[in-house]
């Protein structure tokens, strides 16, 4: 149970940083003023759903991986 404790959850690291991002650029933009380009939400929003999707695939497969590399074996 600790080392799934320790292991990294990249879907919720990739989505953590992609609302950093987005809350950044919005704070800087409509609180602040500054002059950021725009982003074309029609081509980015599909760029994120994949990364999500490969990360939580990336997660699931190296849980199960590690879950049967008989980590778990007495010495």
């Amino acid at each position: 149970m600790n080392d799934r404790r320790r292991s990294l959850d990249l879907g919720a690291l990739i989505f953590g940083v992609l609302l950093l991002f987005a809350g950044g650029y919005f704070l800087l933009k409509n609180t602040f003023g500054y002059d950021i380009p725009e982003i074309d939400w029609d081509m980015v929003w599909p760029v994120i759903i994949i990364a999500l999707g490969v990360a939580v695939l990336y997660g699931a497969f190296t849980r199960t991986m590690g879950a049967g590399g008989g980590s778990n074996r007495p010495s």
